[in-house]
């Protein structure tokens, strides 16, 4: 389903208008610009995106009808009309096929990257630290180094530049994110794949794409997946 047609979904369940609800259903979705199939649902479409969309947009959002409807349950909404179930991030990583390039151990430490990045764009270690432990915190959603799939690409390092704005400063220096975030991938992968690479080698499974439709959910839109 589109963002529109959750969108709708949202109101009818809580009330207001689609329009309160159609950027948070979007965000969900906007990982399709890395890749038009439905492997593009592995980035967002679990219970750790769920848990980002509330650091993204906060813990509640309030509809036109003044009622403070919380985000995580309009994620699990989105994830039931998406997929067969709320899966969690380590279900995209059922057989994947790791590329050749991918490291062969996971040796990649926060500090020792924040220090590189000081050394390298200056100013304190403790400005880039945050961007280091974003990217690297999805050590704890799988067990191998597949965890890299969910943001060391081209697109979590606009996703980064979303995540902490266009510079990272401590006041003395500032350095545009979206060249740190770059350095950051290109460190630990040795290249900056494009997100794509990687979904591209996700096993497909039934369970990723819920035949949910407008008209199933009785709307009104007969609007495509």
């Amino acid at each position: 389903m589109n963002p529109y047609d959750h969108a709708r979904s949202s109101a009818a369940l809580h009330g207001g208008s689609w329009q309160d609800y159609h950027r948070l259903h979007s965000w969900f979705d906007e990982t399709k610009a890395a890749l038009c199939h439905f492997t593009h649902r592995a980035l967002r479409h679990h219970t750790q995106g769920i848990e980002e969309a509330v650091r993204v947009f906060g813990a509640t959002i309030t509809n036109g009808d003044g009622a403070c409807i919380p985000v995580s349950g309009l994620g699990r909404q989105h994830m039931d009309e998406d997929c067969q179930h709320v899966p969690d991030a380590t279900e995209w990583l059922i057989d994947f096929r790791p590329p050749d390039w991918m490291p062969a151990r996971d040796d990649s430490n926060v500090h020792d990257l924040a220090d590189l990045s000081a050394r390298r764009f200056g100013g304190a270690a403790e400005t880039y630290l945050p961007l280091h432990r974003w990217f690297l915190e999805t050590r704890t959603w799988a067990g191998g180094l597949e965890h890299l799939l969910f943001r060391h690409h081209s697109f979590g390092i606009f996703e980064a530049e979303a995540r902490f704005g266009p510079i990272l400063t401590d006041g003395a220096n500032t350095v545009p994110t979206r060249v740190v975030a770059e350095r950051h991938v290109q460190t630990v992968l040795g290249r900056v794949p494009a997100a794509a690479d990687w979904l591209r080698r996700i096993k497909g499974s039934r369970w990723m794409l819920q035949a949910t439709n407008a008209r199933k959910l009785g709307l009104d839109a007969r609007s495509a997946a």
